[in-house]
């Protein structure tokens, strides 16, 4: 016997019943007038020869709400009646639709595992509160009221339902709560309604206390809706954050006593979007009380069919292939997929005027996603950005604007790519209308709004035009430049409003508009975009001023093109003279002479330098510099000055210019950006320190710096901590391995310690989203060389693994960081098969040296196709170690002469590749261990805002050598790893000889020997 319990929860057993009551009631004539009258709600091919096929034929096309209703009209024109207790059949279809209860959601499809969900932790859990997330349009209001609706229905629950939209005090919230539930009092002490506006209370105190006590008035179980939370946007968010906590914490501390619950609709995930307070009320009330639900987008059946339902009965049906491109196209975003299928569903329309007006209506929500991909196929990182752009609304979607792409052009063939445009910019792509656009009756846009350069166009955009429409673009002509300086123009004069706060609160300005890397990105995505941008708003940047201009610098560094970024910096040193700015000319081209060092042309950079030197004395002498912003500039051309005699191998010197950036920068205002420069001085510092082999300095530079980085931030977040303490870790690893065979003890209590500082950057990637970077592969290697030191072989393995994992994730083909990750996971062989030979294991060794073995053959492989170059750190530690590999375990001398002939070979040609080094090949050559672990990422002219050349914003390639290879001089090769036990080395313990013959047949032989 079922329960209530059962019955609200299983509502596809209660659709199958009622297949199984028609089968009875129905017989073969009834069952064929059925399927007559809904003979054009069937698919042609489908047979239907008994009452369950008929229904199971309609649930596959229609949701159950229509099937519902199909049914109804089916059998009132039927007038069936059941024999068994003489009622009409419709009042059959109604009961068993009362038992389904799904409330008005026509398309809530692929989403009943998530409100069931939902109920269940509301009914039997108890929990007091769901957190439901998810980009715009992923139907998250829409389920929330289905839940609501269910609650009320099954369990006779009282629901409160509050909509964020408009709301933007905390004395709308409070009245709005207060009004619902009828308990709104007057400061005069009478009972306030909705239309009693002469009388409002404006008291936020007074409002939020009524709130909070009124959570003990709730008799009967009760929930209350917060929808769209993320849509308050005044300066009273944070502070209806925090109410929202002590909302929760309250129904909480009350216990069975509150019989209210709490389900909220946000685009954000609740710890974003609780900031600093969401970890407390995380930590406190989540893991009892609250939960998190993301929804994503539908799955590829789910999305199919929801494509394939309408409820228009003048729509044609989409076929299966058409309703699967529109499922794939939106990303599985459920209003994407209503709107885009109904569009295609009408009659097509005469001119691209009728197709937007005849959409327009339906636009009231924007779902961006990218060109080329579905949602689901994007890294997180550019799913983050997606959502953001929804929540912000930066961008929204004005459907009228895209007729500007096409304007007059009314020819079939147009018509037909404007309707395909339509359909792609309409949910994946974002325009801003800087004017309003009115189309014209004709439905033409007037002459004065035919230049497309009154839009301001997102860069993506005119990518998808290029795709769509190939060549015919030309008519565009330089609408398109001018659209993007549109756009640029735009975003910059969203600036202005920050520079007015920019003395009172520097660094926070700076964190404002540098840590939105989604708008960074966005605006240089176009790769001609930012050249002509810059030149076309000369003055509106020289009227951001020095702190401004710093962000672009950081706009510049984000995108991760050395060449593009030294062309805008001399664009705007260019710029500068043209100005007459002497001040802006001395800045832009210290960041030239940077960008310089970055592409390796140390010449330019000299040369740059040094003129800056001779003409420009007061910025170059500290002495007769006074002000803010010359001590600033002077500070940045030593500091650069200092990358350059580093560069040089002119380390004395370096030393002297750096310490005389610092001394600058300690003169500057002593606010946490400054902080942020003094930090990174004396880590560059502490650098060339480790590169003289001077690492107690270089340690105590790097924990200087660490120390006022964190003395200045606090327990607050800020990405240059994690390079300090990888710098800390790196120089504890070395002094270890540098004392291994003089004190094991020591040298182990500094492995512990270097453990230590790595687990901390590695839980850092973690917590903000970046264990799918080359860095974090980076750490996880050699913390997986800590872990062999320290004979914690399964800790190992797993980190090498997964930085090899990430690695070729990263890069599609041969690369050095493929190479030298997947040699470390050849070393956690063998040193795990020499273990196990020690304690007697026998088997178990030789499995892991025929692994180790074939982790060689690839390596070889990878560097015949350009995987390695003969300058990277770790090359001659691999050649040796597999020559000595090959040696010992192969079966003849011939193999190993082969070998011997493809190294030397491979070295004889000069073939440099792909180096791993961000410095020059004959600093790494002659230097090997010159660049062990350390992060030399951090020059202070590119720090903008703790950005810099953090970890966070370097390219792939342009990976610090440090955070790649490990110390040749202190690496353990594998002799170390074999010849530690007498007995590895013996004849009967050697490879056989069809592993040698049949990988490297596998790899090639011949070839790789020739």
């Amino acid at each position: 016997m079922e329960t209530d319990m059962e019955k609200a929860y299983d509502y596809r057993s209660t659709w199958e019943k009622l297949k199984d009551k028609l089968e009875d009631e129905l017989d073969d004539y009834q069952t064929l007038e059925a399927r007559t009258l809904m003979n054009d709600k069937l698919d042609r091919e489908s047979v239907a020869d008994c009452p369950s096929k008929l229904l199971e034929c309609l649930e596959n096309n229609y949701t159950l709400n229509e099937c519902f209703k199909i049914l109804r009209d089916v059998f009132e024109k039927m007038k069936v009646h059941v024999v068994s207790d003489g009622r009409n059949l419709v009042e059959i279809i109604d009961e068993y639709r009362n038992q389904l209860r799904l409330g008005d959601c026509m398309d809530l499809i692929g989403r009943e595992e998530q409100v069931l969900d939902i109920m269940k932790n509301f009914v039997e859990n108890n929990c007091k509160g769901i957190w439901l997330c998810g980009m715009g349009g992923m139907g998250k209001t829409m389920l929330a009221q289905e839940v609501c609706c269910r609650l009320r229905h099954n369990f006779n629950y009282i629901v409160v339902n509050i909509d964020m939209k408009g709301k933007d005090s905390l004395v709308d919230l409070s009245r709005e709560i207060l009004l619902k539930q009828n308990l709104l009092w007057g400061e005069s002490g009478q009972r306030l309604n909705r239309e009693d506006s002469s009388a409002r209370s404006s008291n936020a105190f007074i409002l939020k206390s009524q709130v909070l006590e009124s959570l003990q008035t709730f008799s009967n179980d009760s929930v209350l809706l917060i929808d769209n939370m993320d849509d308050v946007q005044s300066e009273e968010g944070e502070e209806l954050t925090l109410y929202l906590i002590d909302l929760l914490s309250k129904i909480s501390e009350l216990g069975d006593e509150c019989k209210l619950q709490v389900l909220i609709t946000a685009r954000h995930k609740f710890i974003n979007t609780m900031l600093e307070n969401g970890q407390k009320l995380n930590d406190r009330y989540c893991e009892n009380h609250w939960r998190e639900i993301e929804l994503n987008g539908l799955s590829p059946e789910a999305g199919q069919k929801l494509a394939m339902t309408s409820d228009l009965p003048w729509h044609r049906r989409l076929s299966v292939e058409e309703s699967y491109q529109v499922a794939k196209a939106c990303g599985g975003c459920p209003l994407g997929i209503c709107i885009l299928s109904r569009y295609i569903q009408q009659p097509r329309s005469r001119t691209v005027a009728d197709v937007i007006s005849s959409v327009e209506g339906r636009l009231s929500d924007i779902v961006p996603c990218c060109i080329e991909k579905s949602f689901e196929e994007l890294p997180e990182e550019t799913k983050e950005q997606f959502i953001q752009l929804s929540v912000f609304n930066t961008c929204p979607f004005n459907v009228q604007s895209t007729a500007a792409i096409w304007f007059n052009d009314t020819s079939q063939q147009s018509i037909a790519k404007a309707e395909m445009g339509l359909k792609q910019l309409q949910y994946r792509h974002m325009v801003q209308c800087v004017r309003p656009c009115n189309p014209c009756a004709q439905g033409l846009l007037t002459d004065s709004e035919k230049d497309i350069s009154t839009y301001a166009l997102h860069p993506l955009v005119f990518s998808s035009i290029s795709i769509l429409l190939g060549n015919n673009i030309i008519h565009l002509g330089n609408s398109l430049n001018k659209a993007k300086a549109r756009f640029l123009d735009l975003y910059l004069s969203k600036l202005l409003s920050i520079e007015e706060s920019l003395e009172r609160e520097r660094y926070q300005a700076f964190q404002i508009v540098a840590s939105d890397k989604v708008h960074l990105r966005n605006i240089f995505q176009w790769n001609n975009a930012l050249p002509f941008s810059i030149s076309s708003n000369l003055k509106l940047i020289h009227s951001l001023g020095i702190t401004t201009s710093k962000l672009l610098t950081t706009f510049a560094k984000i995108i991760n093109k050395p060449k593009k970024t030294l062309q805008v910096f001399k664009n705007l040193t260019e710029t500068s003279k043209i100005l007459g700015d002497k001040d802006a000319c001395f800045f832009w081209s210290v960041q030239q002479a940077e960008a310089c060092l970055d592409c390796d042309e140390i010449k330019n950079a000299e040369e740059i330098l040094q003129r800056l030197h001779i003409d420009d004395q007061y910025y170059c002498n500290e002495e007769s510099t006074t002000d803010v912003y010359g001590l600033f500039s002077a500070a940045e051309f030593h500091y650069v000055q200092g990358m350059l005699c580093n560069k040089n191998k002119q380390y004395s010197q370096s030393l002297s210019e750096f310490q005389k950036s610092l001394e600058l920068f300690r003169k500057c205002k002593p606010d946490k950006a400054f902080t942020v420069y003094e930090a990174a001085a004396i880590n560059a510092k502490g650098n060339v320190h480790f590169k003289l082999e001077e690492y107690s300095n270089a340690l105590e530079c790097h924990e200087r710096a660490y120390e006022l980085i964190d003395r200045k931030f606090g327990g607050d977040f800020h990405e240059h901590k994690s390079i300090y303490l990888h710098n800390i870790g790196s120089i504890q690893h070395v002094l270890a391995l540098k004392d291994w065979d003089r004190n094991k003890e020591d040298a182990k209590h500094l492995l512990e310690k270097a453990l230590e500082k790595y687990d901390t950057c590695i839980n850092q990637d973690y917590d903000y989203k970046q264990t799918s970077d080359p860095y974090h592969a980076d750490r996880r290697r050699i913390r997986s060389d800590i872990y062999l030191r320290l004979k914690r072989f399964d800790e190992a393995f797993e980190d090498a693994e997964r930085a090899l994992k990430i690695q070729k994730q990263l890069h599609d083909k041969e690369h050095p960081s493929i190479t030298i990750s997947r040699y470390q996971l050849a070393r956690c062989y063998m040193k795990r098969a020499k273990e196990n030979k020690k304690n007697g294991h026998r088997a178990q060794a030789y499995r892991d040296q025929t692994k180790c073995w074939n982790c060689f053959v690839q390596i070889q492989d990878d560097i015949a196709k350009g995987g390695l170059s003969r300058v990277d750190q770790q090359y001659f530690n691999i050649r040796n170690d597999h020559l000595k590999l090959v040696k010992r375990y192969s079966s003849g001398r011939l193999d190993h002469d082969k070998l011997k002939r493809f190294y030397a070979r491979f070295e004889a040609k000069g073939k440099l590749g792909r180096s791993l080094s961000s410095s020059s090949e004959s600093d790494n050559s002659n230097n090997p261990s010159s660049d062990e672990g350390l992060d030399d990422s951090v020059p202070v002219g590119r720090q903008d805002s703790g950005i810099g050349d953090s970890l966070a914003g370097s390219s792939i390639d342009s990976i610090p050598s440090s955070l790649h290879s490990m110390s040749l001089e202190y690496t353990p090769s594998i002799e170390e790893v074999f010849m530690d036990d007498d007995n590895m080395g013996s004849g009967n313990q050697s490879l056989p000889e069809g592993i040698v013959t049949e990988n490297l047949k596998k790899k090639k032989r011949k070839q790789i020997f020739r």
